[in-house]
């Protein structure tokens, strides 16, 4: 072999050496495959939401609006679906920890919270609003009403009702609560005047307890959107959810899941 051809079959190994510690310095630089890349897509929930995300108590499987979502979702990236309970207050944290790919829990879209997640299109605009008992639904005729009382008002601790009652209840007492459940056991109790949440999620509770003579007051005290969470340094993934998005409400399979769990 002369000696012209191997210094050629030498440039040429040494290239292809080079070529490949190039590859090796880009994939070290992008760190190992999210989750969701690598077939198992994390879905972070709290589940204490009728309609849109609950755990049934017979069977214990986690179903509602969102659990569909987060199934069609997982089949369009080809990943297993793995459901991650949380409670509420755990949701962003454990996204910036990495436990989870996405927060798929009725999350509404707030300044203070796209300071630390990256927020898909909304999918359902809701109110917040008040329910109560029947004695004392006449005291509370307007939003007005609502903003000035000086009773005991219940809300679900680090929620948007959280928020509202904190900022503009100002004469109220306010009482927090670790779920929907417990703020309903204290308003039948009369521990409480008023609980302020989602509007969907009181709508189901007076429809589910009006022999106990809860009832939800007509006045929307909010307009919120809600959205699915996502790391910010996930843009891949939040392309990827929104354009499923643009698709379900595009072809009605968003509206048809809408109506399905939260009919008028």
């Amino acid at each position: 072999m002369s000696t012209k051809t191997i210094a050629t079959k030498t440039l040429a190994l040494l290239y292809g050496c080079f070529l490949f510690s190039l590859a090796a310095c880009s994939l070290n630089e992008r760190g190992p495959l999210a989750s969701w890349e690598s077939g198992v897509l994390r879905v972070g929930v709290t589940p204490n939401y009728p309609g849109l995300i609950h755990k049934e108590d017979e069977t214990g499987l986690i179903s509602g609006f969102e659990a569909d979502c987060a199934a069609l979702l997982a089949r369009r990236l080809h990943s297993r679906l793995q459901f991650v309970e949380l409670e509420w207050e755990e949701q962003i944290p454990a996204l910036e920890r990495k436990e989870v790919d996405i927060i798929m829990s009725a999350m509404s879209i707030t300044e203070m919270r796209k300071l630390r997640v990256a927020f898909s299109e909304p999918y359902l605009t809701i109110s917040q609003m008040a329910l109560t008992t029947q004695k004392w639904a006449e005291e509370f005729p307007s939003a007005q009403a609502i903003l000035t009382t000086g009773k005991a008002i219940g809300v679900e601790k680090g929620t948007t009702g959280d928020i509202y009652v904190q900022r503009y209840c100002l004469a109220a007492e306010p009482f927090f609560f670790s779920s929907p459940d417990a703020a309903i056991k204290a308003l039948r109790d009369k521990r409480i005047a008023l609980f302020i949440h989602d509007g969907p999620v009181l709508g189901a509770y007076a429809a589910s307890n009006k022999t106990n003579g809860l009832v939800l007051l007509p006045t929307p005290l909010t307009s919120e959107e809600l959205a699915w969470a996502i790391r910010s340094d996930e843009p891949d993934l939040l392309k990827t959810v929104n354009s499923a998005l643009a698709a379900w409400k595009e072809d009605g399979v968003l509206q048809g899941l809408l109506k399905k769990w939260l009919p008028q």
